[in-house]
């Protein structure tokens, strides 16, 4: 009895050590936030509603149709205290449904916890990257917004950390945020444009909870000693993915083959923000971004008005080399191709595991077709494209196209005449919204870019449907009920007919059923539609030989 009771005494105090270690290491792990500036009189204004844009001092937030858009100017700490007070319902909401994303991916508690904790220690030093400047703002966000979660610790640490989530996603190497990756961009100029306009384009794909989509938010800046820019991303959101400022330069970031971060630096949006506050031509944001340490591979490209192009920088965490057009257009997808990089293995894995190749060229093939007549409108018909390389259509949603349905927002930019399109949701079939960056007052309703003819026509419904209808069929399939899931592939191919997805789960559902002769002619079918990922060919290539096995 005195054994056990020793042993239960030694395992409670062993128990209370790790608590109270862990307890100090997530402390001390944890962001403390910069001191307040000496004017604060911001957190005394209260909102007021005036000219149909709700005002919290230098800074406003309206519609513009329909979207939200945001005027942000003044110091880093009033431009994020306004930003917190007047778009908290958003932020609160993005936050909810971020976190109930992550709880579909990792449902399990003590996995949540563990991921937490590996994050706080790998960005245990991301203060020390991001500028004064930027952790003001950040500080000024969440004094404006009350904390919908504090049972997850400080509001300022977890809203830096946010601001580093590109980053902090390649740090799990199987996480499908990142594996299926697939933003595309380009850049066009001379006599591939209209009238020979420095345009550029992008879709930023991302599969990811809807809120990403539908609660976009359009973000113009004014701070207080730097270049006014306008960007689009989300709330409370001070970095930046797509923007354009008022001295002509435009800046858009692509995700890139990355190993595991060896230690932490400047989160990529940071840089890229940093770019558009305080470069006026290529040299400058070349510069900034030689200069600044990264921990994650990042494609930009980037444009100028000054210097009359586009180029694409492709920085690692070790070295930043600079791909330059060859003519009068360039394409950024998701892998490298200078000479530095091109062959590193695990770009050449990305190559040929993902879709990186297949949007590159067809985009590519777009700018040729449309040759001496990109304009705004022709840049977001591109941007919308859903077919293959060489023209075919293979269903709707499907990856290796452009306009796989997955945008969380798209944007068109005319660095000659200083407009930024920003696309409604959902994806980017919304219409495009025309913003001048040097006035922001100003609206263009004449430069709108009309919505795509799939939110009128129904398709968009039905590929939603055929959509749900996988999601179901895989279900069934997981719960032993073959026949349930074959009528799913049935509805899903009715819906959206030729997607090899549809064919592949009818596939599986007959083998399921011992009918292996029609399973073998689903599966070839399935290959014959070019699956998007090399994983899914050959998981089908080996189904088919299953099937063949057994006929």
């Amino acid at each position: 009895m005195n054994r056990l009771k020793k042993i239960l005494i030694g395992v409670t105090l062993i128990a209370l050590l790790f608590w109270l270690l862990s307890s100090y290491l997530m402390r001390a792990w944890t962001a403390k936030p910069p001191p307040l500036p000496a004017d604060v009189s911001i957190m005394q204004a209260k909102p007021e509603t005036r000219d149909g844009k709700t005002w919290l001092g230098q800074s406003w937030v309206s519609q513009r149709e329909g979207l939200t858009i945001i005027r942000l100017k003044g110091s880093p700490f009033d431009m994020g205290y306004a930003s917190g007070v007047l778009l908290q319902d958003k932020m609160v909401t993005l936050e909810n449904e971020f976190l109930d994303m992550i709880h579909g991916y990792v449902p399990q508690e003590w996995k949540i916890k563990l991921l937490k904790g590996y994050v706080m220690f790998r960005n245990r030093r991301l203060s020390d990257y991001v500028s004064l400047e930027d952790r003001q703002q950040i500080h000024g966000v969440v004094t404006g917004c009350k904390d919908p979660h504090p049972e997850l610790g400080p509001f300022y640490n977890r809203m830096l950390n946010y601001h580093a989530a590109h980053d902090i996603s390649y740090m799990m190497i199987d996480n499908p945020l990142v594996s299926k990756a697939g933003c595309t961009a380009f850049g066009a100029w001379g006599s591939a444009t209209e009238g020979g306009h420095l345009i550029t384009g992008r879709n930023f794909d991302w599969e990811a909870a809807d809120v990403f989509s539908r609660d976009r938010v359009v973000i113009m800046c004014e701070p207080d000693g730097g270049i006014p820019f306008i960007s689009v991303s989300w709330a409370s959101m001070a970095g930046v993915v797509s923007g354009m400022n008022r001295s002509g330069i435009s800046i858009t970031i692509n995700g890139a083959p990355s190993s595991l971060p060896g230690e932490t630096a400047t989160p990529v949006a940071m840089v890229a923000r940093d770019v558009l506050q305080k470069a006026h031509n290529l040299t400058n944001a070349l510069d900034i971004i030689r200069n600044t340490r990264v921990f994650v591979s990042t494609l930009w490209l980037i444009g100028s008005k000054a210097d009359g192009k586009f180029v694409v920088v492709e920085k690692t965490p070790d070295a930043t080399n600079v791909r330059e057009a060859d003519g009068d257009s360039i394409v950024s997808a998701n892998h490298f191709q200078t000479e530095k990089l091109k062959d590193d293995s695990r770009n050449v894995r990305y190559i040929e595991e993902a879709t990186s190749t297949p949007r590159y060229a067809r985009m590519s093939e777009l700018i040729q077709t449309n040759r001496g007549s990109i304009s705004a409108t022709r840049a977001a018909e591109m941007l919308r494209d859903r077919n293959l390389p060489g023209g075919k259509f293979a269903g709707n949603g499907h990856r290796s196209s452009l306009n796989a349905l997955i945008a969380t927002h798209a944007t068109v930019m005319d660095l000659t005449d200083g407009i930024f399109w920003a696309a409604l949701p959902p994806n980017q079939l919304g219409k495009f919204v025309a913003f001048d960056v040097n006035d922001f007052d100003r609206e263009l309703p004449a430069l709108t870019v009309t919505a795509d003819g799939m939110l009128t026509s129904g398709e968009l419904e039905k590929a939603k449907t055929a959509h749900k209808a996988l999601n179901e069929g895989a279900r069934a399939l997981k719960n032993g009920d073959a026949q349930a899931a074959l009528a799913a592939a049935d509805k899903a191919e009715a819906n959206n007919a030729g997607f090899y997805q549809n064919a592949a789960l009818r596939g599986r559902a007959l083998l399921r059923l011992n009918r292996s002769a029609e399973a073998v002619k689903a599966f070839e079918m399935a290959l014959a539609a070019q699956p998007a990922f090399l994983s899914e060919r050959k998981e089908i290539e080996d189904l088919l030989k299953q099937a063949q096995g057994t006929k």
